[in-house]
Order: structure tokens, then C-alpha cells, then sequence
């Protein structure tokens, strides 16, 4: 086979390691000359196929030392994600009307999977959140709600998603609202949603949950709207 096509087809078995848990997170790849024993191939294929690993983020080539499979963690995630959205030139609406969409369905499967535990914990955090808490603590409090939300679907997935997502909108764009006047208001709005939203998941009610939380993510979409009238986005 043409030696420019042999290093693809080495990256793609490579990767079919890692996707099948043969290489663990963490753990070094051979040597280069073990790998090209292996796959009895040139160094120089090997060298190519490991850029493109590289260059896809599932191995880190430290000088010296050696190529190791990267430890997967959910910045990742939001870091690729945001070089999509750069990539499409995509705008803070296009990325709060999927997050609307993410959160209505991971409220759809809350209701309806939440066990007692994921109740207790969503309880506590509302009741974190009515206390007197400063404007960037209650944000960080409503991230650990809609994680939670997330984290009662059973779905592990739905949480990687939603601490993305938040971080695009929430952590970046929404701590501008600090500077709004009205964003106490909203925060008042936005805590008495949860506990209706809470409320929602113990009478596994569906539809109203449904309802609530779309009430819930206007409420981000208004903000969206003032920064822009504002200049501020």
C-alpha cells in the first residue's frame, strides 16, 4: 500500500484501540519502534499516524518521553464545542436555542427517571439558593441545579452536555448581567421556577415540567436580547 496511506489506515487501528479500552486514559503508547514492529511499517508512518491522533486530541506527545492517551474530562467537550460555534460564525441565540432544546428534554427524562436521592440533592441546592447569596454565587448555584437535573436522567451524556452549554452562555454572556439592573429580578423568577420545577419531578408531572422550564429558559433568552440592546454582546 502507498506509504502516504498506510499512516491513516495505522492512526485508525490505533484508534480502534482507544475507542475499545486496549489503551486506557493516561497510559503510554509503545515506542515508535515498537509500533513500527508492530505494525511493520517506517518510522516515518508511524510519526504521521501519531500526528493525526495528536491533532484529533486523543494522544499528548510529550518530548522525550513518549505518546500517552489523553485523559478525557468535559472541558474537552465545551472547547471543541466552542470551536464549532466559531467555526459557523454561530451567535448567542443559535447556542441558547440548542441549550433550550438540551434542557427540555433532559427535564422530560428527569421527570420521569429522578429517584429519592436526585430529589434530595436538587431540594438542597434550592434551599442553597434562597438564602442571601451574591449574584455570581447564585449562578454557581444554578449550575449545580441544571447539572443535577442532568445527572437524575441516568444519562451521562445529557450532564457533559448541559456543563457545556451553560459554560457558553451562563459563564460567559450571563456574568455580564451583573451589570444589569433587573437581574435581581430575574434571579427571583429563576429560583421560583426550580422549586416548581422540583415539584414538578416528585408529581412526575411531564407537561408542567415541560412548561416551566421553557418559562425558565425565556427568561436567558430576555437577558440575551437587553446585552444586545445594551452593546454589551
Amino acid at each position: 500500500m502507498i506509504e502516504n496511506l498506510l499512516y491513516f489506515e495505522v492512526a485508525q487501528e490505533i484508534e480502534n484501540k482507544i475507542g475499545a479500552g486496549t489503551y486506557e486514559e493516561g497510559e503510554k503508547l509503545p515506542s515508535e519502534r515498537e509500533l513500527t514492529q508492530s505494525y511493520n511499517v517506517s518510522r516515518n508512518v508511524i510519526r504521521q499516524a501519531l500526528t493525526i491522533l495528536r491533532e484529533k486530541g486523543l494522544i499528548t506527545i510529550k518530548p522525550g518521553k513518549g505518546a500517552y492517551i489523553t485523559k478525557i474530562n468535559d472541558a474537552m467537550v465545551t472547547e471543541t464545542l466552542k470551536r464549532v460555534v466559531d467555526k459557523y460564525d454561530s451567535s448567542m441565540e443559535d447556542i441558547q436555542e440548542v441549550r433550550n432544546e438540551l434542557e427540555l428534554s433532559v427535564i422530560r427524562l428527569a421527570v420521569k427517571k429522578a429517584n429519592k436521592e436526585n430529589i434530595k440533592e436538587l431540594k438542597k441546592i434550592c434551599e442553597k439558593m434562597d438564602g442571601d447569596v451574591s449574584i455570581s454565587r447564585f449562578l454557581e448555584w444554578d449550575f449545580k441545579f441544571h447539572k443535577a437535573l442532568a445527572m437524575s436522567t441516568g444519562n451521562p451524556i445529557f450532564s457533559v452536555l448541559v456543563n457545556s452549554f451553560f459554560d457558553m452562555t451562563e459563564q460567559s454572556a450571563f456574568l455580564v448581567t451583573h451589570f444589569t439592573s433587573n437581574f435581581i429580578n430575574v434571579m427571583d423568577k429563576a429560583q421560583d421556577h426550580h422549586w416548581k420545577l422540583l415539584e414538578s419531578i416528585e408529581a412526575r408531572n411531564v407537561d408542567q415540567a415541560v412548561l416551566i422550564m421553557k418559562e425558565h429558559m425565556d427568561l436567558f433568552g430576555e437577558e440575551i436580547n437587553l446585552l444586545k440592546i445594551e452593546k454589551l454582546i
